[in-house]
């Protein structure tokens, strides 16, 4: 088996035990999480957050943006173009509607947002390894990103989808900060 073929099967074994989580269960994860985010040095000293709209029972994180928004952060969510993906600013999460894959997103007049080293990425994805791999859903949007980003990246999980390794490729980015209800785990990407 190819490490692609690993990577599809292993995404599908990951999609079926997220959605499995009961919906109590997932909103205090939910809410451990965005604790654990919240309490985090990057949260504290961004300035700007790229952050995604959750979709398939990836963590609803939006008590945490209403957070950023208070506190005078800028919040920026992701618009993707062919394979290219930029981020937008938003005053308010109201004004996000439905985009590329019915995903949440950004107004097209939105300004663009530039990241910089003070600039705190929170990611999504199916699963984590202790080691710092993770499995995306397989576009390779995040990783093609990473290549150019300066600031620091958050990749929220739940526990049950943490892993030992994750199956990997050269294109594919370590994350140096996962976080899950409970508690976060360091690495050097």
């Amino acid at each position: 088996m190819t490490v692609s073929e690993e990577k599809r099967a292993l995404r599908r074994i990951c999609a079926a035990t997220r959605s499995g989580i009961p919906e109590a269960e997932k909103a205090t994860a939910d809410k451990a999480l965005c604790d654990c985010i919240a309490a985090h040095p990057a949260f504290r000293e961004a300035d700007l957050l790229l952050v995604f709209s959750a979709v398939r029972g990836e963590p609803e994180l939006r008590p945490l943006y209403e957070r950023a928004l208070a506190l005078g952060k800028a919040l920026a969510f992701p618009v993707c173009v062919g394979q290219e993906m930029t981020f937008h600013t938003v005053d308010s999460l109201d004004t996000l509607r439905p985009g590329r894959f019915g995903i949440l997103a950004p107004p097209a007049d939105a300004p663009l947002a530039y990241p910089t080293a003070r600039t705190l990425c929170l990611m999504p994805g199916l699963a984590a390894g202790r080691d710092g791999t993770r499995l995306g859903y397989g576009g390779g949007f995040y990783d093609r990103f990473l290549d150019t980003f300066p600031g620091i990246c958050v990749f929220p999980i739940y526990e049950c989808l943490l892993f030992p390794t994750l199956p990997t490729e050269e294109t594919d980015h370590r994350v140096a900060h996962i976080v899950t209800e409970k508690g976060e785990l360091k690495h050097r990407a």
